[in-house]
């Protein structure tokens, strides 16, 4: 994507601390709406409807938290070329992860035995959706946007990293180790998509696809999800640090260190595009001056 096609900086919208608090809140309702659809309805398919509920209810939420409330309608989700940064985010992802997994298999943690005869694609789907949608909507489309107004890109994108990482701390068989490879891995990487791009297309196409290949292909648990039956019949074996243990695959120590070096490879590149804002005090202080052909002028998100 072109640098003139990617939406200007915007710092002019409203009501940030509610959008904080309605941001919040839309990830309970969301959650809580996913799992109540998928006990109504009940069957194979349940999770999926659900998830696709769940992710069409964060979607109207978004924009009516950034529309109605922030005055700044489609913020994240306007312009052109959308549906090619959500296909490049599923190709990224994509090669990301199985770049992870032909790693580790070399080291020996993932042996291929066999292709299961039914596997387990509904699920993996679901997760890939759900999450994928809504914790983008609200992690970087709210979150990581509004705090960036008040304390400049790097600390919003630590913060909300951590606070990604900590959210999944609920997750069965999740640690205070595991919590800090999401946030490293895909706290980076995700936070660094939207800065990138300015919008939300690149990370959705990104999460979707990686939660969904981790289950559905390559039958590993997902954040501490549990085992997986996917389209891969597998043998993991080794070191934790290697296999990434209870986690699955994302929680290697290889797999935290391939995200992070791509999520730093695209904030170089979000920095080279002018997209890396710092605090709103630093950036009051700078001033322009008569004769300096630079002139500083508040951005607009």
């Amino acid at each position: 994507m072109n640098s003139s096609e990617t939406p200007p900086l915007d710092r002019g919208d409203r009501r940030r601390g509610l959008q904080l608090l309605l941001g919040i809140a839309l990830f309970l309702v969301a959650q809580l709406v996913m799992a109540t659809v998928a006990g109504l309805i009940g069957g194979p398919a349940s999770t999926l409807i659900g998830a696709l509920v769940g992710a069409a209810l964060a979607v109207g939420g978004y924009l009516l938290i950034v529309g109605s409330i922030g005055g700044r309608p489609g913020l994240g989700l306007r312009g052109r070329g959308k549906l090619a940064e959500l296909a490049l985010g599923l190709a990224l992802g994509a090669a990301l992860l199985t770049l992870a997994v032909g790693v580790i298999a070399l080291f020996g943690g993932y042996r291929v035995t066999g292709i299961s005869a039914s596997p387990q694609l509904l699920a993996p789907l679901a997760i890939g959706i759900g999450a994928g949608v809504v914790e983008e909507v609200v992690f970087r489309g709210i979150l990581l946007r509004v705090l960036e107004t008040w304390l400049g890109s790097w600390a919003a994108l630590a913060i909300t990293s951590l606070l990604f990482g900590l959210i999944h701390l609920m997750n069965p068989g999740a640690s205070i180790l595991t919590a800090l490879g999401l946030v490293i891995e895909a706290g980076v990487l995700l936070g660094a998509a939207y800065l990138l791009t300015r919008r939300l297309w690149l990370a959705f196409g990104l999460h979707i696809v990686w939660n969904t290949l981790l289950a559905g292909v390559f039958s590993s648990a997902v954040s501490g999800s549990g085992t997986q039956s996917g389209l891969l019949v597998a043998e993991v074996s080794g070191p934790t640090w290697l296999t990434g243990g209870s986690m699955g695959i994302e929680g290697s120590l290889l797999t935290v260190l391939l995200g992070f070096v791509a999520g730093i490879l695209m904030l170089v590149l979000a920095a080279r595009r002018g997209h890396l804002q710092g605090p709103v005090r630093r950036r009051h202080q700078e001033t322009s001056t008569h004769g300096d052909e630079r002139v500083l002028t508040p951005g607009v998100n």
